[in-house]
């Protein structure tokens, strides 16, 4: 009988455990993450590190047609398609645009050698907490945002492109003129079968 008693007794506490881990769970629930930045959307406001531990405001690219891609070195594609990246931005006008790193990576030393070894000039920041990346709705690595001159998000390209080809040029060159793109244009510009060429 004695036993019996025990084994209800324990039956109960772990009952009483599972539904108070239950609660703090379903607790948990009214915390959704941000709502990700819709096409035609402002960015909002965003803080970031740079390599050197400083807290940036990237609002200093407004005005600047944005190529913002969110990438990791232990990410092979991310690897991948960083020289193109790089071509890119030594190709474009500065005082027009702009192609800006986020790297998810938690060792910033890690990063920086990445970087030296394969000579990638372009601005990169760091977000090893992902709170930038969370923000901004990126799930998949890597993801290129594509931002107008006056903050708002154009396009969302998930997987590595190759960026430095003339019609991703000509594609961006039309944003900056327009501000916007029609129904489309970037994805079909950087399809994933016109990588080459």
């Amino acid at each position: 009988m004695r036993r019996a008693h025990e084994q209800r007794r324990g039956g109960v506490r772990r009952l009483a455990g599972v539904t108070l881990i239950f609660l703090a769970v379903l607790g948990g629930c009214d915390r959704r993450p941000p709502a990700a930045v819709r096409i035609g959307a402002p960015l909002p406001a965003l803080q970031v590190q740079s390599l050197d531990g400083t807290t940036v405001n990237l609002d200093r690219f407004r005005g600047k047609v944005v190529v913002f891609n969110v990438w990791a070195v232990w990410c092979r594609p991310c690897r991948e398609e960083m020289p193109s990246l790089e071509r890119l931005s030594a190709q474009l006008d500065p005082d027009h645009f702009a192609v800006v790193g986020l790297s998810v990576d938690r060792d910033r030393y890690l990063v920086d050698e990445f970087l030296r070894r394969y000579r990638i000039r372009f601005p990169i920041y760091l977000d090893p907490d992902r709170r930038v990346a969370t923000q901004l709705g990126v799930k998949v690595f890597p993801e290129t945002l594509l931002v107008a001159a006056d903050g708002t998000l154009q396009a969302r390209i998930i997987g590595a492109r190759a960026w430095d080809r003339p019609a991703v040029r000509a594609l961006l060159a039309r944003l900056y003129r327009d501000g916007h793109f029609g129904s489309g244009q970037a994805q079909r510009a950087l399809s994933p079968s016109m990588q080459s060429g």
